[in-house]
């Protein structure tokens, strides 16, 4: 009896908590002096914002498509059960104008959701803050529970968005960062730090954009412009994100910017992310991607770096910095990386302070290394420095045209070089030492290197065959690292990880495989379970028609439909059978019957795909005007898939009898097509067209559109 009524207590405990939430509104026709608790009744200003603690489960919903002017400054903290969300209503975000200060301010505390949100500064020369910044200085505190998604966050001196602690072991934990823009800032696009090491634990960052990030002119005593950085972490996972054009401004004079890059983590994985053009105001860095000083039990692996000024894969360790040892980079492909300055395209730099590198392995990476115009000599591998041991480089493909060096080093102490490949169709460069070297066998007899203990030789000084020197691309059938590569388990019981640059698994012991970034001669990654080619909604009478389609299934249990009237919370309205296991096409179609019953606004809905297993992906959000609704409401521009492969059909969802537009980034037509009866237009496979950035635009509308490899 005890134990039936402590239940019934905790229930009526539970049921009294949730009542007790709320969801606030803030609408530019909205009064100060109103409730807030309906959009009939919205708040105003942020002033008014600003003067409310909030409690857990409580929601803040600004208007969608109006901006708000000042410092949004949230009192309050919540749970990760009930967390306190602030994002926007109706189609589209909200904007916040902050000028001069920081757009979003918390101060020591988490369990917060920010969504669907822009915050625009005065611009990086005018702005004295960062955009969106979390901040915790309370003694002996870790914080659990931050959400920050598809934010857009422009125009501040700092950083766009800035999470850090200062208070010995204090710090944020459960952080998520996600679909969202920093970009047009001075300092970093995205950035944490902390005062002790390892203060955060367990981030994960996906499918953020950093770019336009200047850096500062001003600022001598350390690096600026970086796209996205990470320090202070133990536990981190950085993956499908991107990073251009950062750092050009950096000022430091003793080292610079990189797009993606973390210091001072344990546990730091950085993958399937791109990072190009990136540059440095200075002789330092400005390159793609690093893992810097005090970085400990971290990865590099499957990233594509390209067209930086700076190195494509770099360790450093600074002076001063914590020890740094068991650091990889694996799997990756550097193109035409080292643009400025003679740096390397891989490059190791080490201070030599607390033990300096120690433990580190380069294997399996594909290097690919042009002249540059500005007259200096980059090397696909560049050694700077000494202050490392057990520095392993290995099953590498170092390619370069037009007598660049394939290997460059002024320490030797404590490095191996095994089963790479050098290649440069003019004439083979080795700088080792202090002396050069022009052919592999002489180099290996005066060295030791490129053979094992046994004696075995290893290596080669072979055309790696890359086909159109692409070297995302698979070694034709006839190249000699096909099946070359030292199996790294079996001969130095190193774990080459699960996979390579494009998905394809990595070879088990005692089988050997490729030398380079590609384990086999396909180029196409493990297929996802379901390929969802489109997915459209449109009003059919008093009804919403749902229809998609998929060019392929693997273990698809079913798909929910789900809908929303606010665009964040979603409620199942029906589920329709999957195929299961098919390399078909298949469409599917569901109605909603009830679109005629929902109040006056947008009706977002979406599809979430469940495997066989149970695990659930979800589909791009489509938009439906509710009962009342002008056409406007129904003409959102939608574009899918994004990013896209160039082989993809990207279907656009626009207004009827309009054209869709696809321009470059810099606003040159590539191609114009009508967008049919039914809202939907069919934009073909883009083959042609470099990866990158592409613009789609339709009347006053447009969207970004990413192309990858």
């Amino acid at each position: 009896m005890g134990k039936k009524f402590a239940l019934l207590l905790f229930i009526i405990q539970q049921v009294s908590f949730y009542s007790h939430a709320a969801t606030y509104y803030v609408s530019s026709q909205g009064s100060d002096a109103q409730a807030g608790t309906s959009i009939a009744n919205a708040w105003r200003s942020l002033k008014r914002v600003n003067a409310t603690t909030f409690k857990p489960g409580d929601r803040l919903l600004f208007e969608a498509g109006q901006t708000f002017g000042g410092t949004l400054v949230l009192q309050g903290a919540g749970t990760a059960a009930q967390p306190i969300v602030v994002s926007s209503y109706g189609s589209g975000p909200a904007t916040i104008a902050s000028g001069t200060a920081a757009g979003f301010y918390s101060y020591n505390a988490a369990g917060i959701e920010l969504r669907r949100l822009a915050f625009v500064g005065a611009g990086r020369l005018s702005s004295t803050n960062s955009g969106v910044v979390f901040y915790l200085d309370a003694p002996g505190t870790n914080l659990s529970y931050l959400r920050l998604d598809s934010l857009d966050v422009s125009g501040y001196r700092s950083s766009g968005i800035s999470i850090g602690s200062w208070q010995g072991s204090s710090g944020y934990s459960d952080v998520r960062i996600t679909a969202s823009q920093v970009h047009a800032n001075g300092e970093a696009g995205l950035s944490s730090y902390s005062e002790g090491l390892a203060a955060h634990h367990q981030w994960y960052v996906g499918t953020v954009q950093a770019y336009d990030n200047a850096g500062r002119a001003d600022v001598t005593t350390t690096n600026t412009g970086s796209g996205i950085l990470l320090s202070g972490i133990d536990g981190a996972l950085v993956e499908n994100c991107l990073a251009y054009h950062n750092g050009w401004l950096n000022a430091n004079p003793d080292g610079g910017p990189v797009g993606i890059w973390g210091y001072c983590c344990n546990n730091l994985v950085i993958q399937k992310s791109e990072s190009h053009h990136n540059s440095s105001g200075t002789a330092h860095d400005g390159g793609g991607f690093d893992l810097d000083g005090g970085c400990t039990n971290s990865v590099l692996q499957y990233n594509y770096s390209h067209d930086n000024g700076g190195p494509g894969y770099l360790l450093a360790q600074y002076y001063g910095a914590p020890a740094m040892h068991d650091v990889t980079i694996r799997y990756n492909v550097s193109k035409d990386d080292a643009r400025r300055d003679s740096q390397g395209a891989l490059l190791v730099w080490s201070s030599g302070d607390n033990g300096g590198i120690q433990r580190a392995t380069i294997h399996n990476n594909t290097v690919l290394l042009t002249p540059t115009t500005d007259g200096s000599s980059p090397t696909a591998v560049l050694i700077t420095s000494g202050g490392f041991s057990d520095l392993a480089i290995r099953n590498n493909v170092l390619q370069t045209t037009g007598g660049l060096p394939v290997l460059g080093t002024v320490s030797t102490t404590g490095l191996r070089l095994q089963g790479n490949c050098y290649w440069n169709p003019s004439q083979l460069v080795i700088d080792w030492n202090g002396t050069r070297y022009t052919d592999l066998a002489s180099w290996r007899t005066a060295t030791g290197q490129e053979q094992l203990g046994t004696g075995r030789l290893t290596g080669l000084n072979a055309d790696p065959k890359l086909p159109g020197a692409d070297p995302t691309r698979a070694p034709m059938a006839i190249s000699p690292v096909r099946g070359a590569g030292l199996n790294l388990q079996a001969e130095f019981n190193v774990n080459p990880g699960p996979q390579d640059f494009v998905g394809n698994p990595t070879p088990a012991m005692p089988t050997a495989g490729n030398i380079g970034a590609l384990e086999s001669v396909t180029t196409t990654a493990a297929p996802l379970p379901v390929v969802l080619t489109a997915f459209t909604a449109q009003r059919v009478g008093p009804a919403a028609q749902l229809g998609w389609h998929t060019a392929s299934e693997a273990g698809n249990a079913f798909f929910v439909v789900e809908y929303s009237l606010d665009g964040i919370t979603f409620t199942s309205l029906g589920q329709v059978p999957g195929q299961g296991t098919s390399t078909q096409p298949h469409t599917y179609s569901y109605t909603d019957a009830n679109l005629a019953q929902y109040p006056a606004g947008p009706v977002y809905y979406r599809l979430r795909q469940v495997d066989t297993d149970g695990q659930a992906t979800y589909s791009p959000v489509r938009t439906l005007a509710g009962l009342g609704a002008g056409p406007a409401a129904q003409a959102r521009l939608h574009v899918y898939p994004n990013p896209a492969a160039p082989t993809a059909r990207i279907v656009v969802q626009a207004s009827a009898g309009t054209q869709v537009q696809l321009l470059d980034i810099r606003g040159q037509l590539l191609a114009s097509v009508p967008v049919a009866g039914d809202g939907s237009a069919s934009l073909l496979p883009t083959s042609g067209l470099a990866a990158g950035l592409y613009i789609v635009r339709c009347g006053t509308q447009s969207t970004r559109l990413l192309l990858t490899q």
